[in-house]
């Protein structure tokens, strides 16, 4: 399943903006839509949505954070392998990762390195690194909003979209 959007979306576009398969739609001042064949869940859309109204895969509200505090990939240099390896490099949608020469003589061709302008922050590398050598700050949990901290306007949106995705065959 992919992300969606609840009924307190308010047009502004952010994330229609921000996503980087063009999977959002909608008109300004008007509520946006995520089409589920391009969405590729990497949480791009829910960190900038002003009023929260966007769902991860699971049903939880995501959390609007300022532009410093979006995720970002962070490889640690002594447990990346870097060449023949390069999973992170080909899994990564946006061309976010690249291997760079280092001082290390154990890799003539270097680590994995982070371009932070293109990074959006969408775990896929993180996911598939075998040596834990890449991972995404703030952490998964950190970006998602607490259940307390909704209105018992959102509550209901958020119950009602949990249970259209349940209905749908998904468990959340």
């Amino acid at each position: 399943m992919s992300y969606s959007i609840i009924d307190t979306c308010i047009g502004c576009t952010a994330c229609t903006k921000r996503c980087p398969t063009n999977a959002i739609t909608g008109e300004r001042n008007h509520l946006h839509v995520i089409d589920p064949t391009l969405c590729i869940d990497c949480g791009a859309c829910g960190v900038v949505c002003p009023p929260e109204a966007i769902l991860d895969t699971y049903g939880t509200v995501c959390k609007g954070l300022k532009k410093n505090e979006w995720p970002r990939a962070v490889v640690i240099d002594e447990k990346c392998i870097g060449s023949g390896c390069e999973l992170c490099i080909n899994i990564c949608p946006f061309d976010a990762l690249s291997l760079t020469r280092t001082d290390r003589t154990d890799d003539f061709f270097g680590v994995s390195t982070v371009d932070d302008k293109k990074c959006t922050g969408c775990r896929l590398c993180e996911n598939v690194c075998g040596w834990d050598a890449i991972h995404i700050f703030p952490l998964q949990n950190e970006i998602e909003k607490p259940w307390e901290s909704l209105t018992p306007e959102e509550q209901t949106l958020v119950a009602e979209a949990r249970r259209v995705k349940e209905l749908s065959g998904f468990r959340v």
